[in-house]
């Protein structure tokens, strides 16, 4: 059998096949194909608790950027949490609300929401999430190259955490703060003494990763200040 020949065999196979399978998928019934491309892609609603499977919906409406959907069910999740007296986790969905809005470049709705987070967390007494709320509106700004209105936030959720046992939301509050002072004022010493605080607090959690970097950007600032003292 000659090579030519065993290529035109092989080519006339593969279109054989190729037009099988195209056949079968055609003899498949009409719900059948539809179903099959109207699998989802997210995880599946089935949380066992009816706050949960509101903020299931609520991700998979932002999945697929239906906004306005995704804030109805962020709304009924609040009212969900609130009738299990769950009031943390009703507050922090106003933080997600804000980063909704944040997503879509909504910036005063964004800080809106922020500061509703923000009441609601001072009203049940929770300082912590007040100030992860602050630092989020911090991090809106900031991400703006608005550093003024960044710092003012980054400062009062700072001042609310300082004395507290040490947190993830306060090491980043405090590498927020000397961020501000190193990169936008260029003021060193105070800088040192931000960075300081969130290693501390970084060596107190056990968070080798955050440890190890602060204590890298400590070393940095360190050789700065001294260079800059000649």
């Amino acid at each position: 059998m000659s090579s030519s020949f065993k290529a035109a065999l092989k080519y006339l196979l593969i279109v054989v096949v190729s037009l099988g399978i195209g056949f079968s998928v055609w003899l498949l019934p009409h719900e059948a194909k539809k179903k099959t491309r109207s699998i989802s892609i997210t995880t599946p609603i089935d949380s066992k608790n009816e706050a949960g499977r509101y903020l299931q919906q609520a991700s998979e409406d932002f999945f697929y950027h239906d906004f306005d959907k995704a804030i109805k069910n962020y709304g009924k999740a609040i009212i969900a949490f609130e009738k299990d007296n769950q009031l943390g986790k009703a507050a922090k969905v106003y933080e997600s609300i804000g980063d909704l809005y944040k997503f879509r470049t909504r910036i005063k709705d964004a800080e809106a929401q922020y500061i509703l987070a923000m009441q609601y967390h001072k009203k049940i007494n929770n300082p912590l999430g007040e100030a992860r709320a602050m630092m989020r509106a911090g991090d809106l700004f900031m991400e703006r190259g608005k550093h003024a209105l960044a710092k003012d936030w980054y400062a009062k959720a700072a001042l609310l955490v300082k004395d507290d046992p040490p947190h993830p939301t306060q090491a980043v509050l405090f590498e927020s703060m000397g961020r501000i002072y190193w990169k936008i004022e260029e003021n060193i010493p105070d800088a040192i003494l931000w960075y300081t605080r969130a290693r501390d607090s970084f060596s107190a959690m056990k968070n080798q990763m955050g440890y190890d970097h602060m204590t890298a950007v400590l070393n940095k600032l360190r050789g700065v200040e001294k260079h800059s003292s000649y």
